[in-house]
């Protein structure tokens, strides 16, 4: 049988995809995201995207450095938060801190690829001009260093690109159980989750925002919720006649409220669709 969505040859082996899709669960239980927590700054995954095309990155570098500078700096003002210099060297290095984020980001997608530290020093001179002191090769250096340490070495993020990998399996042999004439209108399923995955990092700040307003009490997003809305999304667009029965599927199969998937769906979609009409 022709694999339309994922190959299995794109994931783990077939019989440890369970195992990995429950130690996401148990993670993702541990780590949620409420309102726009996502990143502190609406900006930054434009700024994360424009630096990686830049360097021509994978876009699963581009979600990784996000997080990866999301939780340093999450780690950082809880660490140093009542430190005004600590603060004031923070502000001044911001973009140093994105572009080494993204340096290792590009070692942990594909280290043949990793960015060499001097395209991180012209990068920032180049910025910079004349304003401020040239950035060395120890700058670069000691940032990674910092950054290492304040996120105490945990490069094992929940990514939303994972999940959906993961979840996309799943739902191809579900299709080929119980809707195998509907499997081949899904072949570009994972190329449309991807781009959609990038703008919901766009207009994080926008959607969340739209997903916590008139509730009594204030929804959580995790990265798991976010990951099926994409696919649903993902879904409508491609096969509007599949969206609603892969959408009961995942909410049962990930023990979610198919009422916030829903919703958060439809934050999505109107983004998605006020973004191309004011384009």
């Amino acid at each position: 049988m022709v694999d339309y969505i994922v190959k299995i040859s794109d994931l783990d082996c077939a019989s440890l995809l369970d195992d990995v899709f429950e130690t996401i669960c148990s993670k993702n239980s541990k780590v949620s995201n409420k309102n726009c927590q996502f990143v502190l700054d609406k900006r930054l995954p434009e700024v994360v995207f424009y630096f990686c095309e830049s360097f021509k990155l994978a876009p699963e570098a581009s979600f990784f450095a996000v997080e990866l500078f999301h939780g340093f700096t999450k780690s950082y003002v809880q660490q140093f938060s009542k430190e005004k210099e600590k603060m004031l060297a923070y502000c001044s290095k911001s973009t140093l801190y994105i572009l080494v984020c993204i340096q290792i980001s590009s070692k942990m997608s594909s280290h043949y690829k990793a960015i060499p530290q001097r395209s991180i020093m012209n990068h920032l001179n180049h910025i910079n001009g004349n304003r401020q002191r040239r950035i060395t090769k120890r700058d670069v250096i000691m940032a990674e260093l910092e950054i290492l340490q304040t996120v105490n070495y945990d490069l094992n993020f929940l990514l939303p690109l994972d999940i959906i990998d993961i979840l996309l399996y799943f739902v191809q042999n579900w299709l080929k159980e119980t809707n195998l004439q509907a499997l081949p209108n899904c072949r570009q399923l994972k190329e449309t989750c991807s781009s959609i995955l990038e703008m919901v990092y766009l207009r994080q700040h926008q959607i969340l925002g739209d997903f916590g307003k008139d509730t009594i009490h204030q929804s959580d997003c995790s990265q798991l919720l976010m990951s099926i809305a994409v696919i649903c999304v993902a879904v409508f667009i491609v096969d509007d006649d599949l969206s609603e029965v892969i959408a009961v599927f995942m909410a049962d199969k990930c023990n979610t409220d198919h009422s916030e998937l829903l919703r958060l769906s439809v934050c999505i979609i109107e983004n998605i669709y006020s973004h191309n009409s004011n384009q």
